[in-house]
């Protein structure tokens, strides 16, 4: 080997290999020092990247652990007020079953009524100031929710909580016995006299008194009823459910407002704006209406909005979704609603000087029984798929649009309505075409001897009087009396009961009377005496059944609220236990919802922390340091700076060597 001066290549390499093992040393040092494997993107490009997602998921997972940790925090809050909107409302309930007992006076029932308006003052107080990190949480204004649940967009949890104030709660349900479909009698001009239409026997006029439609208010009929009618109290009950689903948005500048004509003609404004959903609507509906109106949503999606005693409904819906924010809802005629106050039947029927346009003007057909309605003459189109509904059951196809085919179909359902069908029909006999004197005297209907009287009214006294043997009833409209049963049912006979097909009975009336068949229509009978339920799909489904809209429920006041409860009268304690049953189970449905979501973020808290967990330990195994193995890296770069350091200086000492060469 050549002996050289200008390159010292011993000196070279040990210089390379020293600055390698320096360049290990700082390594394993650097990774000692900050425990991670990877200290940059030159250590392990990919594993950074890696690493780096699993951290970003991480901390969102232990902040999501964090959220849900705080909505389980704003439910605990919320529900401990509940429970104490609870213990009040609990005590009004108390205070109203007290209050109905008729051991007490005026005087106690003032003082009982003035401890419950206390009661619902702390009600709205505790509604109004109960927060949650600034946020009031049962005053309605705090709408719909999204708990931040995971660690990407969009992995959320709804909560929403309604208003909890006296405005609010009791609101939706009714307690009325009968109610009736929409009525025309404002529009008609309808002038109903004494002895017209009757409650439980008891005409809604009194003897001098007449109520004209298009002329005098509602709320003068509804006062007159309740005058009038001993037992019962009359109100009314506008409802109207939207066509459509809405998308509940109302965007700056767009409103929905609901005009609410009242009974005593004025009109009140309903009105909301910027809502992004339907449930922000509903709520928003039911604050601003201040008890006025009760908006909801049912399990199609579809508004509804009702009020009590109104005259009417009507809409203005400004949203720009393809159905507007609340879908497409109609202006509605309220209906009339009757109660009864003691838990008695209540029934409504023509008086003396009644006809079936009265009833129908105020939205009813003829209930003299309770369970049993009436119709009119039908017209000869077939049932068609959701035409008519009887308690909440959709009636079939009809096979044509003949009477017996339609009762047919109603009554292939029976089993699940609770009620059935019949032909109801009649015979109309026009007495003011009699040529003789009237006749006092004895003749049968189905076998019954029926004895005359002296005059049409005594007549038909005594018809009704075995109405319930045979079938058969009475009624007089001028001078036309209407004996209504099943035509084809219905045999006349003389005093000895042979049949005469109605001889005996003309000859009483004076002769040459005109008899003629009565429309035939549909009669339905509740198998247990319940009321019964009719929903018509539109008016030409109405025509094809003969009968009206009418509904009956009970459980609460529709449309009252907490806020008007009033317990100072034994008939206000009766409909506030209703009101409050209501609201307790407005309540009772809201703190169980609640519970199921504190549930679901345990659930939800328990999974996140084990995720959490898992991606953890796999973002260790990519970047952090393995101690053992970087001491061991550490040691041998030390005793290789050691050896190289030596190493170098042997072979920079090398070149001296040549200079023995020139001694």
């Amino acid at each position: 080997m050549a002996m050289v001066i200008n390159s010292n290549i011993m000196s070279l390499n040990a210089q390379r290999n020293l600055t390698l093992s320096q360049n290990e040393l700082n390594t394993s040092m650097e990774r000692l020092t900050s425990g991670k494997r990877i200290n940059s993107a030159a250590d392990d490009a990919a594993g950074l990247s890696i690493s780096n997602r699993m951290t970003s998921q991480v901390r969102g997972l232990n902040q999501a652990i964090r959220n849900a940790n705080d909505g389980a925090s704003l439910i605990q809050t919320a529900e401990g007020a509940l429970d104490e909107s609870t213990n009040i409302l609990q005590r009004m309930r108390e205070l109203s079953i007290q209050s109905a007992n008729g051991t007490y006076d005026s005087g106690n029932r003032g003082t009982l009524n003035a401890e419950v308006k206390q009661l619902v003052s702390e009600l709205d107080r505790i509604a109004e100031t109960t927060s949650f990190n600034g946020l009031n949480i049962l005053d309605g204004s705090l709408g719909k929710v999204d708990l931040q649940v995971g660690s990407e967009a969009n992995q959320t949890i709804e909560l929403s909580i309604q208003a909890m104030d006296s405005r609010t709660l009791g609101l939706g349900s009714t307690s009325v016995d009968i109610v009736g479909g929409e009525n025309s009698l404002v529009a008609d001009t309808t002038a109903i006299n004494n002895n017209d239409i009757m409650i439980n026997g008891q005409s809604i006029m009194a003897v001098g008194e007449t109520w004209t439609g298009g002329t005098d208010d509602m709320d003068e009929l509804i006062d007159k009823i309740n005058t009038n009618v001993n037992g019962v109290t009359a109100s009314t009950i506008a409802s109207a459910t939207s066509t459509d689903v809405g998308d509940g948005i109302l965007a700056e500048g767009e409103t929905f407002k609901v005009d609410v004509k009242k009974l005593d003609g004025t009109t009140t404004s309903v009105e909301v704006t910027d809502t992004e959903n339907m449930d922000q609507l509903v709520d928003k509906l039911n604050a601003e209406g201040g008890g006025l109106i009760s908006a909801s949503v049912g399990d199609d999606g579809k508004l509804t909005i009702t009020a009590e005693n109104v005259e009417s409904l009507t809409f203005t819906d400004g949203g720009s979704g393809p159905n507007g924010a609340g879908g497409t809802l109609a202006a509605t005629t309220a209906s009339i609603a009757l109660s009864s106050d003691d838990g008695a039947e209540v029934t409504i029927e023509r008086g003396t000087t009644g006809t079936l346009s009265d009833l129908e003007s105020f939205g009813f057909r003829e209930s003299n029984e309770a369970g049993v309605i009436e119709g009119e003459a039908v017209d000869a189109n077939a049932f068609a798929v959701g035409d008519l509904k009887i308690n909440g059951v959709d009636v079939g196809v009809s096979e044509t649009g003949g009477l017996i085919d339609k009762v047919a179909a109603i009554n292939d359902i029976s089993d699940e309505t609770g009620v059935t069908a019949s032909v109801f029909s009649g015979v109309e006999i026009d007495t003011s075409t009699a040529t003789g004197a009237w006749a006092a005297g004895d003749f049968t209907i189905n076998g019954e001897v029926i004895t005359s009287g002296a005059d049409l009214d005594a007549l038909v006294t005594a018809i009704n009087g075995v109405k319930d043997s045979t079938g058969v009833t009475a009624t007089l409209s001028g001078q036309n009396l209407l004996l209504e049963g099943d035509v084809s049912q219905i045999a006349f006979g003389d005093a000895s009961g042979t049949a005469d097909n109605g001889a005996a009975l003309t000859a009483i009336l004076g002769g040459g009377v005109t008899v003629a068949d009565a429309a035939g229509g549909i009669k339905l009978s509740s198998d247990n005496g319940n009321p019964i339920s009719v929903d018509h799909k539109n008016a030409a489904a109405e025509a094809k059944s003969g009968l009206l809209d009418a509904n009956s429920a009970g459980g609460g006041s529709f449309g009252a609220a907490i806020s008007s409860l009033d317990i100072s009268t034994a008939a206000g304690a009766q409909k506030a236990i209703g009101i409050i049953d209501n609201a307790l189970e407005q309540i009772n449905s809201t703190r169980g919802d609640l519970g199921a979501v504190s549930n679901r973020l345990d659930f939800t808290v328990n999974n996140l922390s084990n995720v959490s967990e898992n991606v953890a330990a796999a973002r260790s195994r990519i970047e952090d340091a393995d101690f053992a193995a970087e001491s061991a890296a550490l040691s041998r770069a030390q005793v290789l700076q050691q050896a190289g350091t030596a190493m170098l200086a042997q072979a920079n000492a090398a070149p001296q060597q040549v200079l023995s060469l020139l001694q």
